[in-house]
């Protein structure tokens, strides 16, 4: 890891106060699934068109997040379907903010994804009239049968450029867990390039195209679940499953 520290110490600061004002909750989305090296290569060529975000000092941020599903795996099966109009729910930690939100991700039939969350005292994680309140008001789920499903561990750079809205997050280090289960993504990062829509310049999507990196999209709930039970109907995720047993130091994750 000494060297993607190398390279971000070439990158600008931002801090959290100014990167907020890019939020972007109404945004179109584009996934990679990147080896380790490959986004080292591509981290060395943008330092120049985004800052960093720094807190404190550190460029690394450690999430954790749990998702809930229900008894039929309904957010999960909708996702292997390609069912369109489709919804993610989860607890998110950010560690070193020491804040935690309640977290509905929503991707609409015209690819565009809407967040909306609300904050929760930190690590206090339960569906309580409050937050089940917010969850009816957001999804069509009675939220009777739903529970937490997976855990994930990941730590995010986000760098934000320079004169468009765009963000863009490297998630590294993922790991997942169910019950007793664990698993390791090693050498595999995620880039998610966060665009306000409309906004069609990026130079890291010209720097991955030019390298033949495709979009891919990676969902942690529905790969993670995959992973850590090889029962789950998984159809539509294979190919991506296998790259990832492909390009992964630890040889086969998923089989």
């Amino acid at each position: 890891m000494s060297d993607i520290h190398s390279i971000l110490l070439n990158y600008k600061p931002i801090s959290l106060a100014a990167m907020d004002e890019v939020a972007l909750m109404e945004r179109v989305d584009e996934k990679f699934t990147v080896s380790l090296d490959n986004t080292l290569e591509v981290l060395s060529k943008i330092s120049d068109k985004y800052y960093c975000l720094e807190i404190d000092g550190k460029r690394f941020f450690n999430y954790q997040t749990e998702y809930f599903d229900n008894d039929n795996k309904t957010l999960f099966k909708n996702h292997q379907n390609g069912k369109l109009n489709r919804y993610k729910i989860r607890f998110r930690d950010y560690i070193e903010s020491k804040k935690t939100f309640l977290e509905v991700k929503f991707k609409s039939n015209k690819g565009v994804t809407k967040k909306t969350r609300i904050g929760v005292p930190f690590k206090e994680k339960e569906l309580n009239k409050k937050n089940i309140k917010f969850l009816e008001e957001q999804t069509p789920y009675s939220l009777k049968n739903f529970e937490i499903t997976i855990k994930n561990n990941f730590d995010r750079i986000t760098l934000v450029n320079f004169q468009t809205k765009e963000r863009v997050t490297i998630d590294l280090n993922l790991k997942f867990s169910s019950d007793n289960l664990n698993k390791e993504l090693e050498n595999i990062c995620i880039i998610e390039v966060k665009r306000e829509k409309g906004n069609r310049k990026s130079e890291i999507l010209s720097i991955l195209k030019l390298k033949r990196i495709r979009p891919t999209r990676f969902s942690k709930y529905t790969i993670g679940s995959c992973i850590l039970n090889p029962n789950l109907k998984y159809n539509n995720f294979k190919r991506k499953l296998l790259f990832i047993n492909k390009i992964s130091k630890n040889g086969i994750v998923w089989n």
